[in-house]
């Protein structure tokens, strides 16, 4: 079982199967899956990428503050809908530095309030399995993420779908050599309480690209020390 393109589990021992396989779950997402009920208008969108998805981002973001550590404020239009799921999906680095109080506010401010219960459940039970996994290993935890392309799949001022593919980085050492898991996230988002909510999530794997043998991978402490002093594009926009 490979983590959405990561190390394979085979020929591992069952302990470091075991954790192989404990984080190809927690990399199969961290949001309750479910298809959005009801009529939205299909425009057709083609895919973009990660350089436009940056400058969007940029510009739908203007405004944007945050609340229960979260970003909030999106814009009530196609960009601020494609902005939002972009952060949703590259979210799990600040919720899994959270406490479980802090994850469950967190994810309650992201979610739409019909489906929140049940984001809640899901993600903060996610959150724990994926500590449990890596507790073994030394250091910090390190999944950085980062939205490469996406495809708005239908928009009204009310409810949109935005397609989101992504990859997201994790490691720790001693546990977690540096893995890449790559994902298809289809985002369904209403607009409520001024912003764009998730009501759901689902997520299919890849498509994903093997490495070119330009370089070997890299440890843990190797990924650290040449990355030390960057800042996530994430966080920066």
């Amino acid at each position: 079982m490979h983590p959405r393109g990561g190390v394979s589990s085979q020929g591992l021992s069952p302990r470091r199967r075991a954790v192989h396989i404990g984080v190809a779950a927690f990399l199969l997402g961290l949001t309750a899956g479910g298809l959005l009920r009801g009529h939205v208008t299909s425009d057709g969108g083609s895919g973009h990428t990660h350089s436009a998805v940056a400058r969007r981002s940029h510009t739908a973001r203007a405004s944007v503050s945050e609340r229960d550590a979260v970003p909030t404020g999106f814009a009530n239009t196609e960009d601020g809908a494609v902005a939002s799921a972009a952060a949703f999906v590259t979210s799990g680095q600040r919720l899994l530095d959270m406490d479980p109080l802090a994850a469950e506010k967190a994810v309650r401010e992201m979610s739409a309030a019909a489906s929140a219960d049940a984001q809640v459940k899901e993600i903060v039970g996610k959150l724990a399995s994926a500590r449990e996994v890596l507790a073994p290993g030394t250091g910090p935890i390190v999944y950085r993420q980062s939205a490469i392309a996406w495809k708005l799949e239908g928009f009204t001022p009310s409810r949109t779908r935005v397609a989101i593919w992504s990859v997201s980085v994790l490691s720790r050492d001693g546990v977690a050599p540096p893995q890449a898991g790559w994902s298809i996230s289809t985002l369904d988002l209403l607009w409520e309480r001024g912003d764009w909510r998730v009501w759901s999530e689902t997520i299919s794997a890849g498509p994903a690209p093997t490495l070119d043998d330009s370089t070997e991978p890299a440890t843990s402490a190797q990924l650290d020390a040449a990355l030390m002093g960057f800042t996530d594009f994430g966080v920066a926009l």
